[in-house]
């Protein structure tokens, strides 16, 4: 890919609308759709078709190709092609290799059409090393070969270049090493390195940390890998994957220019199902229009090593707050999410050949946390928990649907515990760093049910959660639910409505009960339609 003609906008495959379900045989027409420019279609400049835990047929990649060379659309020159693959790791290094080979099968197709190379990059997803990212680029190289060797190719094109998604919080505070390590090794063996795109994961580290300890570690990553960049001269181009709701990432057209001030340096954004499905077609057109416009200018903030340090301390911090009511309440969260409505073909988490995500990992935080209080905090918690987790969308459902919007969670105790640390001074400092955080609490609040909350979660548990919110409704002013609204809010009618089936269906001796569960989810996804995406 030529490095000036960077996309600015990536769709992708995500389950979080709730307007609308995809199946596999529709997602080529959507990928083309999408990646037609306006006003036929959205205008999008690439599409990351998803392998990983997923359904996708594997000539699906061939499909999007030749149907956009149909249309009269260069892919890999007008508009990009980047597939997601399997971790080998997590699913196996067949599914992988098979992916390699059904892009292979479409540049080769593309090459004989258009003389272009369809597919340049491919995104490896939940890397927490650069060693796991060499194995993957020597697993593509045994690929191509092959390619070349049964097709006979004239030109050696280039090889697949891999984009490492990272997405948990320790390995995005550790972005540099990896980054360094990974491009060090390449340059090494003769690979040009010119310029690097990588992907922050949202809304895993989100689900695994919390709220708060995502956008800082997301921050911090974006400023590591511009420094590190610039130590090895080199270009990156940080990818921004987020979805609508605030503990998703919030890109919204409403709050686009938040997401600009809270990640700057970020070259694209991905346009999630429930962005594209659940948000008007105009307002996807104008958040696009802006992204063009508005992210050419912006630059990298580069923090100093006294300004990591305090921001290690606030990721502590809220890692904390966080854990403490989360290893609480997930194993009944993780039952609950089994009933949200599955929006796209993924594998399903607890499958022989699905995998869950794994749990929060604090004593990895703890590591870069060099204040000691903060550092015994995050030692104290027990993670070996036979939970398998549920995906992040599944999770932001599942909490919405029973009043307690995730961004709340260990925020408002976070809060408290930075200002009784370093008094206003230290909670001015983590203001800076969260530009947006009002506006997504803001967001939120008219989503709480507190009636629901305590129906749902024990007193301990809800003593906890109750303190989040009150501090965050304080010191934001946000103003809650009244009880009159509750009673005649559509919206908290059917959250009731859905609590009640949810506990019938708990009870029932007959799990299999289809015509409660389609009522259930009907519900559910009337409740995403409304707040805008599923999860």
């Amino acid at each position: 890919m030529d490095k000036r003609m960077i996309p600015t906008t990536m769709m992708t495959q995500h389950p979080d609308s709730a307007t609308k379900y995809i199946s596999i045989q529709e997602e080529p027409e959507e990928a083309i759709c999408a990646l037609t420019p306006a006003p036929e279609g959205l205008g999008l400049e690439e599409i990351m078709i998803d392998f990983e835990g997923k359904l996708t047929p594997y000539h699906q990649t061939s499909q999007v190709v030749l149907g956009l060379l149909q249309k009269g659309i260069t892919p890999g020159k007008d508009v990009f092609i980047t597939p997601r693959t399997a971790n080998a790791s997590k699913e196996t290094a067949f599914r992988q290799i098979m992916v390699f080979l059904s892009i292979m099968e479409s540049n080769v197709s593309a090459i004989e059409l258009s003389d272009t190379q369809a597919v340049i990059e491919v995104i490896l997803p939940m890397v927490s090393s650069a060693q796991e990212l060499i194995e993957v680029k020597k697993r593509i190289d045994s690929v191509v070969r092959l390619t070349h060797q049964e097709f006979k190719l004239k030109d050696r094109f280039d090889l697949l270049k891999i984009i490492p998604l990272i997405e948990e919080v320790p390995e995005l505070l550790n972005i540099d090493n990896i980054i360094s390590e990974f491009v060090t090794e390449l340059r090494d063996n003769n690979y040009g390195m010119e310029y690097l795109r990588f992907m922050l994961g949202r809304s895993d580290p989100a689900l695994s940390y919390g709220n708060v300890s995502a956008v800082l570690a997301n921050r911090i990553a974006l400023s590591k890998a511009y420094r590190t960049g610039r130590n090895l001269d080199m270009d990156v181009y940080p990818i921004f994957g987020g979805g609508a709701l605030p503990f998703r990432g919030h890109i919204t057209l409403e709050n686009i220019h938040n997401i600009l001030k809270n990640y700057p340096g970020v070259k694209t954004f991905t346009i999630q199902s429930g962005i594209r499905y659940d948000q008007s077609r105009e307002k996807v057109q104008k958040l696009t229009e802006i992204l063009k416009e508005e992210i050419p200018k912006s630059e990298p903030h580069l923090y100093s090593d006294d300004e990591l340090e305090q921001l290690y301390n606030f990721v502590g911090v809220f890692t904390s707050t966080y854990l403490e009511v989360f290893l609480k309440i997930i194993p009944n969260i993780a039952r609950l999410s089994d009933y949200m409505p599955r929006q796209r073909d993924r594998l399903a988490r607890k499958s022989g050949v699905g995998y869950a995500r794994d749990i929060a990992k604090p004593k990895e935080v703890a590591r870069f946390v060099k204040d000691a209080k903060i550092r015994e905090d995050l030692y104290r918690f027990n993670t070996d928990m036979k939970v398998a987790l549920p995906r992040a969308i599944s999770y932001t459902a599942s909490l919405y649907s029973i009043g307690l919007p995730p961004v709340f969670l260990g925020t408002g105790r976070g809060l408290k515990r930075i200002k009784k640390m370093w008094g206003q001074k230290g909670l001015d400092e983590f203001l800076k760093e969260y530009p947006s955080i009002k506006a997504d609490l803001e967001f939120d609040s008219k989503f709480i049910n507190f009636n629901n909350i305590r129906r749902f979660f024990d007193d301990d548990v809800v003593d906890d959660i109750e303190e989040d919110i009150q501090y965050c409704c304080e010191m934001f002013n946000l103003n809650l639910p009244d009880e009159s609204s509750i009673q005649s809010d559509i919206y908290h009618v059917l959250m009731d409505s859905t609590l009640g089936v949810l506990f019938h269906l708990e009870r029932a001796v007959d799990m299999s009960r289809p015509h409660e569960i389609e009522l259930l989810q009907n519900w559910l996804k009337e409740m995403g339609n409304i707040r805008g995406s599923l999860g």
